[in-house]
């Protein structure tokens, strides 16, 4: 994995990725606190992460075609400035939680139109056989940013004002922004389907990647897998705070467990990906995800009996679970959509995920009202169970159960000849 930074275009790419994470973290922050502070309401604290995740949901099928007919880096590269406006401009209406979490909405917009034709530029920049390792490589590095920014974010919270946070988000995003500059190899894709209208080109954008069963299974189990994660999501602080008081240091250190078993996952999912089926892997990561959420049930008891540390574990292995599934899942889609349909395929896959999670936060938030968080998120792990069992029985299980096979048989060629 280490060896795609001798790519110099990749390793530009990478930090530019890296520094507006950086960027995005510390503004996270700084926006909840101003919020909660200006509204004193849970319900518009809650209403920043829906803003988030709305545009990409709304928008980003919109988005997709864009990226399969435009110069990939002009696209990158305005969004980022789109963005950068955006957050100078929160720092104006810092005294607002409305216009805070309609600024971030707008933010919102620019990440939809960024991450299409971000997703569809990593075949060019390092080959078809080395996504999985750069998928793996983009989620570690965004796991770990969710670890550094708000720390760093918290820390100049404590040291000078809200307007030093935004203005260090708004440089990470011109950072970004002069490190795509130089990518000209990421220019416009081959004029497949230039002579269609807008819109026919999402339809047939969309009807080209459902058209292939192994695709259309990955995004009926990611319909599943991101619904739970998004009752997690909504459950976990509400369980850690109300139901087993941890106490707000443990709290802050336990999200940075999270975030270090999200590192792990995305550094050995690649590995896992090349040793054994995608099927088996997606399916196996699924069930165990799905048992460890049920299992933070006999995990209130154990930890009454053995303290915090059976919680920290849970956390740990919560994150290497979760980027188990999603490394897999992102690098599948990305490698198995033809290249004419990359960046439609992307915007359907990321409009999946907003979709589903919204959903799933609002479910999450009904069923922890009615239940109660435990038994919100217990159910929620008990339907990935239950998903496991039902998945195998799809058409598209098969298509996906045989890449594994012709991978194995591209390799036992390449073997041959290189012998030969």
């Amino acid at each position: 994995m280490l060896a795609l930074f001798k790519n110099k275009a990749y390793l530009k790419f990478w930090l530019a990725q890296t520094i507006a994470s950086l960027g995005d973290g510390i503004s996270r922050v700084i926006i909840t606190y101003l919020v909660a502070m200006h509204s004193q309401n849970p319900l518009l604290v809650g209403l920043v992460i829906f803003a988030q995740l709305l545009p990409g949901a709304v928008f980003g099928i919109f988005m997709g075609p864009l990226a399969d007919r435009m110069s990939r880096r002009w696209l990158m590269v305005g969004s980022d400035f789109y963005r950068m406006i955006v957050v100078v401009g929160m720092i104006f209406f810092q005294g607002s939680a409305m216009a805070l979490i309609g600024l971030v909405f707008l933010q919102g917009i620019g990440a939809a139109l960024f991450d299409p034709a971000r997703a569809s530029s990593i075949p060019a920049l390092v080959g078809e056989k080395q996504i999985p390792q750069a998928i793996g490589l983009s989620q570690g590095t965004s796991s770990a940013m969710q670890i550094i920014g708000p720390a760093l974010g918290g820390l100049l919270l404590l040291l000078a004002s809200p307007t030093l946070n935004f203005s260090v988000n708004a440089l990470t995003y011109l950072i970004s922004a002069l490190l795509l500059l130089p990518l000209t190899m990421l220019g416009k894709p081959e004029a497949t389907g230039a002579t269609e209208s807008y819109l026919s080109s999402i339809r047939s954008g969309i009807k080209g990647v459902m058209s292939f069963p192994a695709l259309r299974f990955l995004l009926v189990l990611l319909i599943p897998v991101i619904f739970a994660v998004g009752i997690l999501n909504t459950n976990l602080s509400a369980i850690m705070l109300f139901t087993f008081e941890v106490p707000a240091t443990d709290f802050a250190f336990l999200s940075t467990f999270l975030g270090i078993g999200a590192m792990v996952g995305s550094l050995i999912g690649p590995t896992l990906l090349q040793k054994f089926r995608p099927s088996l892997l997606l399916l196996t990561s699924t069930g165990l995800i799905g048992l460890w959420m049920a299992g933070v049930i006999p995990l209130d008891m154990l930890r009454t009996e053995y303290g915090l540390s059976v919680v920290y574990v849970w956390y740990l292995v919560t994150g290497v679970l979760n980027a188990l599934i999603n490394v897999p899942l992102s690098s599948l889609f990305l490698g198995l959509t033809p290249q004419e349909f990359r960046g439609r395929g992307a915007a359907l896959f990321t409009m999946t995920v907003s979709s589903f999670q919204l959903i799933g936060i609002l479910v999450g938030g009904w069923l922890a009202g009615e239940l109660g968080a435990l038994l919100a998120t217990l159910i929620a792990g008990m339907m990935l169970v239950g998903s496991v069992l039902v998945l195998p029985l799809l058409k598209g299980y098969k298509a996906l159960h045989n890449v594994g096979e012709k991978k194995k048989d591209t390799v036992k060629l390449e073997d041959q000849l290189a012998t030969d």
